[in-house]
């Protein structure tokens, strides 16, 4: 072995150029698939960071014709899930809240996640520092505390150990610090992450809020589809009797209960896009193989006279095998440490460009395992690039007639192998391209340019009254600033991205209010506050009524509402001005009346969860809200930082944060769809490349062994057209039947592609036809200069040489 490896590297080192182009282009595909491992691996493969993570689940109530696949389940569907303790061992429930921290050096804007007593024991039995709450702390009145996460102790307390023990203040409330999170907790279900966990009680109907996700530990040896069975028949026994405010749902509303293992719930969607990565780098990296294969098809009919000297001297076919694969090994190798390299700036591009809400992306690395697939894939490698050529090698003989016509088949069974995944991957790219171009050009419904948007967090504690005029009076001052040309206060549109962002909130209609039989009837909207001049700031229609006036805020509760054109439609086909619609009480008591408002104007439909799920019925509320919006005149962001001064000039302790032009959110919310289609877009077009260089290779060696049969050609008369559409035929005839298996492929493979498809179908003939047409314009392209240099063979030299 030692005198093979060292005849090895003596023989590459003597081909520089054949070595290199190797070693480069395995370390590409070695590379980028070393890297979409890290990513898989660190999202998909690795278990949660949770205790027995395996049987944490959600639970969701299903109002599929409303609307809403995944509803937060209202306290009493929540306490009948409770009940089954043959089906969970603990249940708990979250929520969050925006607040501000106050300290002396000013104020700041915290993410505050709310749980109950039985989250952290399944989530994290103990704290990094300190102590997680104890049991006495869930009661209602008892002591104030918080604990913080690791990065907010770093960051806002320069990770002082006296903080644990201190009193905070949050908003106008004064909390005492019992525990720091360890550094790698990491919990939530949006993104942006959390920076204070507060307990509460949640076992009240006050207490448990429509946004209160719940959380639960399956049973040990319970299934999924135990407990979804189980939670069925409690969700329709909780709908018979005790609903008090959406009545009988039954099948008209598509009503139901699911429950999402807490992984799924966490990757979403990711999971599809990391698998449809690393399978499009191993396509790339097959590509890259087929490619090398040729060159060493290439090198062993070069050296067939050393090749039969071997076995002159004595060399079986076993040991002429040996030595070949030993230098598909090292090349093998020096890819894959050139790729692992290459692997550590790979994932550093990736986690830059990967949407913000990827779970676990901070903690994506090269790290052991990554290298031990590094090691793995280039021992698959060098079977995949080497046996081939290894085995013809070991059958030659010099003067075999067979021989060329060997590595001719060979050659262009690759050729049409690394064609068709060529095309696989063209396709996907081109569907995943076009999906985002339509995404791009969805109408959210308000016009986006020149919009700066600002939140801002007023204390918790103070009313509904204080709060309206202190968001009445600095809306005022913003409309008054130069180059604002409108300003408004309220809930910005496309913040959640998902259909996790709403779970709708429920709605009365006049008249059909309450029946002592069924029970209060009722359907759901998304509920949306918009103050003042909120239609004409953010450029929305208005198609029926009017806008809101100051006078609809001036009560104790809103007179009157507004509605978009799709709750309109539904449920008031012969006109919705006038009408009275109601939304519950905060008693949250089946016994207490709604309150009851006039609908006084139709807006146009907003996208208010995300650009590719239709529009929710939604009613507007006359109250502002901390989210600030200004039309500016020019560029928005130039007016930043006089908006804010604007603000803290109106109060200094009140927190400003998230800065952004609407713009940016938008392009935010389709972070993911944009990450998918240029990472698969730059291994299409790198597989592109491949290809074309094979194809080029492969035909170039193949009229280079056909040099005397072209010069008897031309010698008995044909002419250079006549050649080159010989050897076009040639060449073309593997690329066509890869552009064929590579269709056929394409129709099975792309089907995966389904879920992440925008208004594309998985078999959008324009993109099959355009991957088609380039792939054989690369091929014509590819085989064009050695049919050109084939007419320019002399007929007496190429006689004379052979």
């Amino acid at each position: 072995m030692r005198n093979d490896l060292r005849y090895a590297l003596r023989s590459l080192l003597r081909t520089p150029g054949f070595t290199l182009a190797a070693v480069l282009t395995l370390a590409l595909g070695i590379g980028a698939n070393t890297a979409i491992f890290s990513v898989v691996d660190a999202v998909l493969l690795r278990p949660l960071p949770y205790p027995e993570s395996g049987r944490l689940v959600m639970v969701w109530d299903q109002l599929l014709k409303f609307g809403l696949p995944l509803k937060s389940p209202e306290y009493h569907t929540a306490d009948a899930y409770r009940r089954l303790d043959n089906i969970f061992e603990s249940t708990g429930g979250i929520f969050w809240f925006d607040d501000t921290l106050m300290s002396n050096g000013g104020s700041e804007h915290v993410s505050v996640m709310n749980v109950s007593k039985e989250v952290f024991p399944m989530l994290a039995p103990g704290a990094g520092r300190g102590r997680t709450f104890t049991p006495e702390e869930y009661r209602a009145g008892a002591e104030r505390v918080v604990m913080l996460s690791h990065s907010l102790f770093m960051g806002r307390f320069g990770g002082d150990p006296s903080t644990i023990g201190k009193s905070i203040r949050l908003g106008e409330t004064s909390r005492r610090v019992v525990g720091v999170m360890s550094p790698d907790f990491e919990f939530s279900l949006r993104s942006g992450g959390v920076d204070i966990w507060v307990p509460v009680p949640l076992d009240t109907r006050l207490s448990w809020g429509n946004a209160t996700r719940m959380i639960a530990r399956l049973k040990p040896g319970v299934s999924i589809e135990a407990a979804q069975a189980a939670l069925s028949v409690a969700a329709k026994r909780v709908d018979e009797t005790e609903h008090p405010y959406a009545g009988p749902h039954g099948e008209d509303a598509g009503y139901g209960v699911t429950v999402v293992t807490l992984q799924e719930q966490l990757l979403g969607e990711f999971r599809t896009v990391t698998l449809i990565l690393l399978c499009a780098v191993a396509a790339v990296l097959g590509i890259g193989c087929v490619n090398i294969a040729n060159l060493l098809l290439a090198r062993a009919v070069s050296r067939e006279r050393e090749t039969a000297v071997r076995r002159a001297l004595g060399a079986t076919g076993a040991r002429l095998l040996r030595q070949w694969l030993t230098e598909s090994a090292v090349l093998a190798l020096l890819g894959g440490a050139l790729g692992s390299i290459a692997a550590v700036w790979g994932v550093r591009i990736l986690v830059r460009l990967s949407p913000a809400a990827l779970p676990g992306v901070a903690k994506i690395a090269v790290d052991g395992r990554a290298l031990a697939f590094t090691m793995a894939i280039s021992c698959l490698v060098c079977l995949l690039f080497g046996l081939a050529p290894a085995l013809v090698s070991a059958k030659m003989t010099s003067g075999t007639r067979g021989t060329t016509r060997t590595t001719g088949r060979a050659a262009s069974l690759l050729v049409t192998a690394e064609v068709a995944l060529a095309v696989i991957l063209m396709i996907g790219a081109g569907l995943l391209l076009k999906s985002f171009s339509r995404l791009t050009h969805v109408d959210p419904g308000f016009d986006a340019g020149h919009l700066l948007t600002l939140r801002t967090n007023l204390p918790r504690n103070r009313s509904a009254r204080e709060r309206v005029q202190f968001y009445t009076a600095l809306r005022e001052k913003l409309a008054s600033l130069p180059r604002v040309t409108g300003a408004t206060m309220g809930d910005l549109p496309l913040r959640g991205g998902g259909i996790n962002a709403g779970s709708g909130d429920p709605f009365g209609i006049k008249g059909k209010s309450y029946d002592s039989a069924t029970g209060p009837v009722t359907q759901f909207a998304n509920l949306t506050s918009a103050g003042i001049d909120y239609f004409r700031t953010f450029g929305i229609p208005l198609r029926a009524g009017r806008v809101f006036v100051a006078g609809d805020s001036a009560g104790e509760f809103p007179s009157a509402v507004m509605v978009n054109e799709t709750l309109a439609r539904a449920f008031f086909p012969q006109g919705a001005v006038g009408q009275r619609i109601g939304v519950p009480p905060p008693c949250r008591d089946s016994k207490c009346d709604f309150i009851w408002m006039t609908i006084a104007g139709v807006a146009g439909d907003v996208k208010t969860r995300a650009l590719d799920l239709a529009p929710m019925p939604q009613i507007y509320l006359p109250q502002p809200t901390g989210d600030v919006i200004l039309r500016i005149a020019g560029e928005p962001l130039s007016m930043a930082r006089t908006a804010v001064s604007a603000i803290r000039s109106m109060d200094a302790e009140i927190a400003v944060f998230d800065v952004r032009t609407m713009e940016d959110r938008i392009s935010t919310t389709i972070g993911q769809p944009r990450f998918e289609a240029a990472i698969v877009a730059f291994f299409a077009g790198t597989a592109l490349f491949l290809a074309a260089i094979g194809i080029f290779g492969v035909v170039a060696h193949s009229t280079a062994q056909r040099t005397q049969e072209i010069g008897i050609r031309m010698a008995l008369g044909a002419d250079g057209t006549r050649v080159i559409q010989t050897v076009l035929y040639q060449g073309l005839r593997p690329v066509a039947a890869g552009v064929a298996l590579g269709l056929l492929g394409a129709l099975v493979f792309s089907r995966v592609l389904t879920s992440v498809l925008f208004q594309v179908a998985a078999t959008d003939p324009p993109s099959f036809l355009y991957a088609a047409a380039v792939l054989t314009l690369v091929g014509v392209a590819s085989c064009l200069g050695p049919a050109r240099r084939a007419t320019r063979v002399d007929p007496a030299i190429a006689l004379r040489e052979n």
